[in-house]
C-alpha cells in the first residue's frame, strides 16, 4: 500500500490529481490511499512521517510548498517530494529539500505519469527486499536488502555485512550482484559490493561505508562514482 498526499490549494487541480493516481494505480495494479490536502499549513502543522510521496504545490495562500517541505523535511527525509507548479524555474529551488521531481500546470494524465512511475519506482527501492542466505556453517538467515553494509569476496567465501552481523555463504560476488541488482548495490572493486544507501563520503581512492573505509579500484572508479551520484540525484 502507497500513502500519497496531494497538496493543492485549487480543488479542480487537487480532484484531477487524485483522479490520475487512481486511474495510474488501477493500470498497474497498485495499492493505493491518496490523501487530499488543501494547504501547505494543513499537512505541515503536526507533520508525522507515513507519506511515501507527496504531491506538493508551490504557490498557496496559507504556508506555501517550500515552507511545506521545509517542516516536513525537518521530521521526514524519506517522503518522496513532487513539486506541482506552472513556473519551470521553481525546480530549482526544489532541491534544496531534496525534491525528486516536479510536474508543470496544466497537468498531462501520460506526463504526470512518468513523475508517478519515477516515484513510486523510489519508493521501492528504499523498501528494498529479502534475501534468504544458506549460511556456510549450516542453518539459514533472512535478512532485508535495507539491512545490509556491503558484501565482501575473501577466502573462497561470500561476507555480508549488515545491521545484524557479519554472515559468510558459498556464493559468489557476481551472483548476489544480479540479486541485488534492483536495489541500488554497486561495486567499487572485485571484492565489494556496496549499498550506495550507506555511503558516508568518497575521499581519494576510499568509499567510506557504515564505519569501514573500502578501496575503490581503477577499473570500477567511473562506474561506481556514476552509480553514486545517480543514487543521491534520484535517478536510482
Amino acid at each position: 500500500m502507497l500513502k500519497i498526499a496531494v497538496v493543492e490549494d485549487q480543488q479542480e487541480v487537487r480532484d484531477e490529481l487524485c483522479r490520475f493516481i487512481r486511474q495510474y494505480a488501477a493500470e498497474n495494479s497498485l495499492q493505493v490511499e491518496v490523501l487530499p490536502v488543501e494547504d501547505g499549513a494543513v499537512i505541515a502543522e503536526h507533520y508525522e512521517p507515513g507519506y511515501d510521496i507527496i504531491f506538493m504545490d508551490v504557490e498557496m495562500p496559507g504556508l506555501d510548498g517550500f515552507g511545506a517541505a521545509e517542516k516536513i523535511r525537518a521530521v521526514d527525509a524519506d517522503a518522496v517530494l513532487v513539486f506541482v507548479t506552472n513556473m519551470a524555474q521553481y525546480a530549482i529551488k526544489g532541491y534544496e529539500v531534496d525534491a525528486l521531481d516536479y510536474v508543470l500546470k496544466p497537468v498531462n494524465y501520460y506526463q504526470f505519469c512518468t513523475k508517478l512511475s519515477r516515484a513510486v519506482q523510489r519508493v521501492q527501492r528504499r523498501r528494498g527486499g529479502q534475501v534468504v542466505l544458506q549460511l556456510a556453517g549450516g542453518g539459514m538467515q533472512v535478512l532485508s536488502t535495507g539491512d545490509i553494509y556491503y558484501l565482501e569476496t575473501h577466502d573462497r567465501l561470500l561476507w555480508y555485512h549488515t545491521t545484524k552481523g557479519e554472515f559468510s555463504v558459498r556464493a559468489s560476488l557476481a551472483s548476489a550482484e544480479k540479486q541485488l541488482a534492483q536495489y541500488h548495490f554497486s561495486r567499487c572493486n572485485q571484492c565489494y559490493l556496496v549499498n550506495l544507501q550507506y555511503v558516508k563520503a568518497v575521499e581519494n581512492d576510499f568509499v567510506h561505508v557504515s564505519t569501514d573505509h573500502l578501496e575503490i579500484s581503477r577499473r570500477q572508479r567511473a562506474a561506481f562514482l556514476t552509480a553514486v551520484a545517480s543514487y543521491i540525484g534520484g535517478v536510482l
